[in-house]
């Protein structure tokens, strides 16, 4: 977001795909939507990045990052597309 130059911006340390926590985590997912609208209030300055805090609970890495995916669009009926660039 740093580069990007964005008026304001509200930073969460989460794995991709989880901005604003876990499925069904409601009470959490409330807090950080009404965190981030507060950065839009409050920002005094263009460029303003504000991390939030949040922790998420277990470390990251790729290979649970891959299962979940997987169980997500086996989930939904859906199958893993292989992105490749454009020739």
């Amino acid at each position: 977001m740093a580069r990007v130059c964005a008026p304001r911006s509200a930073f969460i340390n989460f794995p991709l795909g989880h901005p604003c926590g876990k499925p069904d985590d409601r009470e959490l997912q409330t807090r950080i939507l009404k965190d981030a609208l507060e950065v839009l209030v409050t920002a005094q300055s263009p460029g303003t990045l504000m991390d939030l805090g949040y922790a998420w609970d277990v470390a990251f890495d790729w290979e649970t990052y891959q299962r979940d995916i997987n169980d997500m669009l086996e989930e939904e009926g859906l199958a893993f597309q292989k992105w490749k660039p454009k020739a």
